[in-house]
């Protein structure tokens, strides 16, 4: 969706006058012999346009800041200053947001508003709130892009009806698209392909149309996924951008599937792809394998529709790639703090002028006791700073954290049940393809289908246990250990023993610490399940304050000390998760003795 909102922002800059058409040569040349700051703001601003259509992004916002900082040493702004500092404004804007500086763009976008507010420009009040829009959807902030974004609306409705209202209302369907929200993603759609078709705008009805046929298809509404694609078709001459072409793509295939035309499918699905890995567009890879995915097991082919599948698995990891989210938490965290510095300037400036103020007018009798007052009110505002500061940077550690631990939850959900769940998909279309003559193969996928259900479903119940507030406490880990021990040893027909303490059940742990040993334990389990042939295992955990002791013997078939100190993944990445807590974790075996891993770490 980022593509489709830049080609929103670019059509609303467009539609400003577009008077001056100059080269940049003969704009640079006459803002050299400007001698008014209005007609220096008025050629800086076309200057600046010009370049940001070139993509000189640094020079776009230069040229806007220069002329926005002579405006505003005037010592007083005239009805025109106003209208040249907002469009400034809007420019300096749009060069942050195309360079992905949200943060800095949606402060820009902050003084746009506020300057065609005090110039009473309704039009450029509702731009301005819908850039805000687009930008706090860039820093991942859904939430506060809807309520901008449906203030922009309240603005607009009081004009007649134009293009920056048709993109709001394309925007609001866009928010409530990315929140799951589907009945308001099609409510708000809807209108704007109404404005679209009013103002003959036919590449951006085109482009919504794809949307909504997404959004019916979510919401299982197959007519009319089918009939909008159907219009869609009649406006494929003017999807110019890729992107949008990818998603109508993906659209037509999934009608053509519901027909019954697996080959036509796939040929488009194959080009569509090809042209998305070209572009490295990895969200639309990753829609258009899963597809083609679909398209390869309807037809039987089994390996292909399973190759697609993890291809569809790999493109959503690269989509999901963790500079993104870095990223993303680096441009919030800018942008906080670049708020909170402005706020905290604004109100010291004020203090400072009301000592000033005060001093001025006091009698000089009380000269000392107010100097004395002065250095006692600057020590204390200084203690409250300092305070302020520190709850401020503790808040932003944990708000990180917190962010940190949704992330990895949402990978382990993708990781662990995603791929399993299309899996339990594929197999039911293959089994529903058998006849009766068939029953072997009908069971056999059936009974796959059963163990990657429970797959799921004992998955889901370690995440459910990782996320639990109440049972983040060393309790509540011995108690997840016996579970586990029950799921995974006892209902396989192993006899365990365990041996679990604490010295403070409710004493809180780690969230790194509980997930790691979770999954060491998780793994130690595994591979006795797998290769041991175990009759009985013992388990040993002490929690005490400071450190923990885990202990996982085996009396099955064992191994030599060769295998032990391979270059197996799951020995090494046991090893890893134990070393992040200053801990250490070691294996020992030897055939027919059995195994015994032992870790220590901190807690």
């Amino acid at each position: 969706m980022a593509r489709s909102t830049w080609l929103l922002l670019l059509l609303i800059i467009c539609t400003t006058s577009r008077g001056q058409e100059m080269d940049i040569d003969s704009l640079r040349a006459r803002l050299h012999i400007a001698e008014h700051d209005t007609s220096y703001a008025n050629t800086a601003y076309y200057l600046a346009r010009n370049l940001y259509y070139e993509g000189e992004l640094d020079s776009t916002r230069m040229y806007a800041a220069q002329a926005i900082d002579r405006l505003q040493r005037r010592s007083a702004l005239t009805q025109r200053d106003l209208f040249w500092l907002t469009q400034l404004t809007r420019m300096r804007g749009m060069g942050w947001y195309s360079a992905s500086r949200f943060d800095s763009a949606i402060v820009a976008f902050q003084e746009m508003y506020h300057y065609s507010q005090r110039a009473g420009i309704t039009k450029d009040m509702g731009a301005a709130l819908s850039y805000q829009g687009f930008a706090l959807r860039g820093i991942d902030d859904p939430e506060g892009a809807l309520a901008v974004v449906h203030r922009a609306v309240q603005v607009l409705s009081t004009l007649p009806y134009g293009p920056d209202i048709a993109n709001a209302y394309h925007e609001l369907g866009t928010i409530h698209a990315d929140l799951g929200h589907t009945d308001s993603a099609i409510h708000w759609y809807a209108r704007s392909i109404e404005l679209y078709k009013v103002q003959g705008n036919d590449h951006h009805l085109a482009t919504t149309l794809s949307n909504i046929g997404d959004a019916y298809h979510l919401a299982g509404r197959w007519h009319e996924a089918d009939s909008v694609q159907l219009v869609t078709r009649g406006l494929l001459h003017t999807l110019t951008d890729p992107m949008a072409y990818n998603r109508w793509a993906t659209g037509e295939a999934r009608m053509l599937l519901r027909q019954g035309e697996h080959a036509r499918a796939t040929l488009l699905l194959d080009s569509a792809i090809a042209m998305a890995s070209a572009m490295e567009d990895h969200n639309a890879a990753h829609h258009l394998l899963k597809v083609r995915a679909l398209a390869h097991a309807r037809a039987g082919r089994m390996n292909a529709a399973f190759a697609d599948d993890d291809a569809s698995v790999r493109a959503h990891d690269d989509d999901l790639d963790l500079e993104k989210v870095r990223a993303t938490e680096r441009a919030r965290g800018e942008f906080e703090h670049a708020k909170n510095m402005a706020v905290a300037q604004a109100e010291a400036d004020k203090q400072r002028a009301q000592k000033w103020a005060a001093l001025a007018v006091g009698l000089l009798a009380l000269l000392l006791a107010l100097v004395w007052y002065r250095s006692y009110r600057a020590k204390s505002r200084a203690n409250e700073a300092i305070q302020r500061t520190q709850v401020q940077l503790v808040q932003s550690e944990k708000q990180r954290e917190a962010e940190l631990v949704r992330t990895r939850i949402a990978r382990d959900i993708h990781d662990e049940i995603g791929a399993t769940l299309t899996k339990i998909r594929l197999l039911s279309d293959v089994a529903a393809q058998y006849d009766h003559s068939q029953f072997e193969l009908t069971r056999h996928s059936l009974e796959r289908i059963g163990d990657h259900a429970r797959h799921v479903g004992q998955s889901m119940s370690d995440i459910v246990w990782a996320v639990d507030p109440g049972r983040d406490t060393h309790q509540g880990m011995l108690d997840h250990v016996r579970e586990l021990s029950r799921r995974l040893l006892g209902d396989n027909g192993i006899d365990f023993s365990l041996d679990l303490s604490c010295g403070n059940p409710d004493q809180l742990m780690e969230p790194d610490l509980r997930r790691d040993l979770h999954l060491v334990i998780n793994e130690a389990f595994n591979n006795i399940l797998k290769y041991a042939n175990a009759k009985h295992v013992s388990v040993h955990l002490k929690l005490n304050a400071v450190r923990f002791e885990l202990g996982i013997a085996d009396d099955g078939s064992g191994f030599s000390n060769g295998t032990v100190l391979g270059s197996g993944n799951g020995l090494r990445n046991m090893r890893d998760r134990i070393a992040r807590h200053a801990g250490n974790l070691s294996v020992q075996s030897a055939p027919g003795d059995g195994t015994r891993l032992s870790a220590d770490g901190t807690l």
